[in-house]
């Protein structure tokens, strides 16, 4: 029996910025309790969380992968102790307008190339068909649709609206209830 998953976007997604800032390292960002709520509610009902992100930044010497690495750490024992396991915390550190070696490539995981989301659904033998992607971007959307997953755009970015996405709802809340109360 295949499982069934939500994947999130990262950042303006799962994780807010502080002050409207960009998010590099811990500290940049919080987390709303009612996200907590709404993963723990997705957990409980057998979906399987991941995060799939661009982190292209590094590709243009803002910050590094260990810097990546330290924020998935995080948040993996963040919500780890809040009841809340996320199987994966999957990233593409490639931009081709960047200027850092070996980063500054075209490649096949940056969404809105759906490699990484892919990689994901055969590892842990994912049901696409029963399975989301939420994201605040075009191309989280496109990645999702890419792959063959049902898709929530949410308001929390800077873009908030695209005619492609099967649902747009205000935060990842609102989203899981959605999810949640989806019958195909």
């Amino acid at each position: 029996m295949k499982n069934k998953a939500v994947f999130f976007d990262r950042d303006k997604t799962i994780i807010l910025p502080n002050n409207n800032n960009y998010i590099y390292r811990v500290g940049d960002f919080y987390i709303p309790d009612e996200y907590i709520e709404a993963l723990k509610n997705l957990n409980e009902s057998g979906y399987m969380l991941f995060v799939v992100t661009n982190q292209g930044r590094v590709a243009k010497g803002y910050l590094t992968e260990q810097d990546v690495h330290d924020v998935h750490n995080y948040l993996d024992q963040f919500f780890k102790e809040n009841g809340i396991e996320f199987k994966e915390f999957a990233y593409c550190p490639h931009n081709p307008d960047g200027n850092v070696e070996p980063y500054n490539i075209v490649c096949s995981c940056r969404k809105p190339k759906s490699e990484m989301i892919e990689q994901l659904i055969d590892k842990y033998q994912i049901d696409a068909y029963c399975s989301w992607m939420i994201g605040d971007s075009k191309k989280d959307i496109i990645a999702g649709n890419s792959s063959g997953l049902k898709t929530i755009l949410v308001e929390t970015g800077y873009f908030n609206s695209f005619d492609e996405a099967d649902f747009v709802e205000k935060d990842i809340s609102f989203a899981a209830k959605r999810i949640l109360g989806f019958k195909s």
